[in-house]
């Protein structure tokens, strides 16, 4: 008979889902994700058709085609620019994440040994304040019991 520890283990039971709750996130994807969804593609199907139907094909002239040329030409332009600057974006943090976390960690032990140095420079000063301070109190406690001694008085 197998023990415990060695018996195979049977793989977890998927969830079961609230059949009402289910229901309810179904209707609300149809009412503010497909039906929103559906009604933008048929509107922009109809312009589509609007706009290429020959309705005003004898109002057209060839100096209205010339003029749209010259009104799309400068947005081309600014769109190329555009496009460059997001392409450079895209490429720039890419090299940047690469080479970041080597270059934070570099930051990070520099700011580290300069934290040691003005720690270990800090710890001199209050030594040195702290000797000169026990000194000073050393002394005017001997003062003190010397001038004690002299006049027979003891503190």
């Amino acid at each position: 008979m197998p023990t415990p520890a060695t018996q195979p283990t049977k793989p977890p039971l998927p969830k079961i889902r609230n059949p009402r709750t289910r229901a309810r996130m179904r209707r609300d994807v149809i009412w503010q994700i497909a039906l929103p969804l559906g009604l933008f593609t048929l509107l922009m199907i109809v312009l589509a058709v609007l706009v290429v139907l020959p309705v005003g094909a004898n109002s057209r002239s060839a100096l209205a085609d010339v003029s749209l040329t010259f009104l799309i030409i400068p947005t081309a332009i600014v769109g190329l620019v555009i496009f460059a600057l997001l392409a450079a974006l895209c490429f720039g943090m890419v090299y940047v994440l690469r080479e970041l976390p080597y270059l934070f960690k570099r930051a990070q032990d520099i700011v580290a040994l300069a934290a040691d140095q003005v720690k270990r420079a800090s710890k001199r000063a209050a030594e040195v304040v702290l000797s000169t301070q026990s000194f000073a109190a050393g002394a005017s406690k001997t003062a003190d019991n010397l001038r004690s001694t002299f006049n027979g008085r003891l503190k």
